[in-house]
């Protein structure tokens, strides 16, 4: 799958993976696929 920071994946939250830093987000994509992205705390705070 050819993917860039355009692009948009429609899904549901599966988990969030907080770090000290950074939080993991797994999106379940559907089809038994996932999509994992690391973004910052402050992101996910907002």
């Amino acid at each position: 799958m050819k993917t860039s920071a355009r692009n948009e994946f429609s899904g549901k939250v599966h988990a969030l993976i907080p770090g000290a830093v950074n939080t993991e987000v797994v999106l379940d994509i559907g089809h038994g696929q996932q999509l994992v992205a690391v973004i910052t705390n402050e992101g996910v705070a907002a």
